[in-house]
């Protein structure tokens, strides 16, 4: 169960006083990770409790407005540029004394689990296969032309080769829980995938074909190369470390800048939303950075 850390809310019951307001919670770039009183907002979503929203084009929403603002597995996919454009909108509609919390892959983990890879013994026999997937892990979003990349295709060899070993260890680095295999995937009917479809995927699907049938028109040697057949979704365009996270945080106006576990939080009741761990009490994402702050008050 995630253990909340006390903060600056955690008053307790006082006689005679009146009770707090709820707390207003934004978590931009939710995807399927929403709870209940939050604001959640996206650029798609087919759940009617999701906003549709151009995060690039600011966040619609009033100056010193939230209490939390929370994203998680977001600011990977912008440029750098991108991404301090989004913290500096958050801290904009953030209020005073207000706490973001900002989750992100850890690159200096998975460049750690790198380096202890190729310290393996050449005795190993582990250690061919560790090697390409921790190379796939560490390069392939940051430069897929299709989708699923070198990663799908890794994962499909080890489910045909029912490898229960290598899956474990392609588990333990992903998502603790949900993950499938490409097979089970891959048996969902026509129908099953059909009721999925809603009319923001069908608009979304058909922009990615417009760019595919242009994609056609550019010489075969060079396509990947001037139009990704991957989707904005599954790539990254930058990575984080805590030291750099903190840097840029703190350039960007932020203080108390702290670097909890995923089942700590100093935001109320973030423990029962589950946004960062699953019911079983595991983390949702595995290697990963949990970055909380506050803005200045004033």
């Amino acid at each position: 169960m995630m253990r909340a850390v006390l903060s600056d809310y955690d008053t307790g019951p006082l006689a005679g006083r009146t009770e707090m307001p709820l707390m207003t919670k934004l978590n931009f770039g939710c995807g399927t990770r929403i709870a209940a009183g939050w604001t959640n907002v996206d650029f798609h979503s087919s759940d009617r409790r999701v906003q549709r929203v151009n995060l690039l084009a600011g966040l619609p929403f009033p100056a010193n407005y939230f209490d939390a603002v929370y994203s998680s597995h977001v600011l990977e996919h912008f440029t750098l540029e991108q991404a301090i454009s989004l913290l500096r909108e958050a801290l904009r509609v953030l209020k005073p004394g207000g706490v973001i919390r900002i989750v992100v892959p850890d690159l200096e983990a998975t460049v750690q689990e790198y380096q202890r890879v190729l310290d393996l013994p050449e005795t190993d026999l582990d250690k061919p296969k560790l090697y390409q997937w921790i190379k796939i892990e560490l390069l392939d979003q940051l430069v897929r032309s299709s989708p699923g990349g070198a990663m799908r295709q890794f994962i499909r060899r080890v489910v045909a080769e029912d490898d229960t070993h290598m899956l474990t260890y392609i588990r333990s680095r992903t998502e603790s829980a949900g993950w499938y295999s490409t097979q089970e995937t891959s048996c969902q009917s026509f129908f099953q995938k059909l009721l999925l479809v809603s009319r923001e995927k069908l608009s979304t699907r058909l922009v990615y074909c417009y760019l595919a049938s242009i994609k056609q028109l550019i010489p075969r040697h060079l396509r990947d190369m001037v139009i990704s057949g991957s989707t904005v979704g599954e790539r990254h365009r930058w990575m984080y470390d805590r030291y750099g996270l903190m840097l840029l945080m703190r350039e960007e106006g932020f203080a108390d800048i702290s670097f909890p576990l995923f089942d700590e939080s100093i935001i109320p009741g973030f423990a029962e939303d589950l946004l960062d761990s699953n019911i079983d009490g595991s983390p949702y994402k595995n290697i990963s950075i949990y970055c909380e702050a506050k803005k200045v008050l004033k």
